[in-house]
C-alpha cells in the first residue's frame, strides 16, 4: 500500500468524523448564519464579534471537511488506477 493510498483513507476518516457535528448542530450554524443579520441592526459589538466568529468557524469547519474528503477521494482513485 503506497503512502497516498493511506492518507487518502486517513482524510476520508476525518472528513467523515468533521460531518458528524455540522449534522448534529445544523440548527447552531443556522443560528450563525442568521446571526449576521444582526449585525447591521445595531447590535454591540460583544454580539457582532461573537456572531463573526461562530461564522467563521462554521465556515472553516465545513471547508476542512470538503478539503479532506476531496483529497482523501483523488488520492485513493490514483493509487487504484496504478495497481
Amino acid at each position: 500500500m503506497r503512502a497516498k493510498k493511506i492518507f487518502g483513507y486517513i482524510f476520508i476518516t476525518l472528513s467523515v468524523i468533521l460531518v458528524l457535528p455540522i449534522i448534529g448542530l445544523f440548527p447552531s450554524i443556522l443560528k450563525a448564519v442568521f446571526g449576521l443579520l444582526k449585525i447591521f441592526t445595531g447590535t454591540e459589538s460583544y454580539e457582532a464579534g461573537k456572531t463573526i466568529g461562530a461564522c467563521f468557524y462554521w465556515l472553516m469547519h465545513i471547508s476542512l471537511t470538503i478539503v479532506l474528503w476531496v483529497y482523501g477521494r483523488k488520492w485513493i482513485k490514483e493509487s487504484s488506477d496504478v495497481s
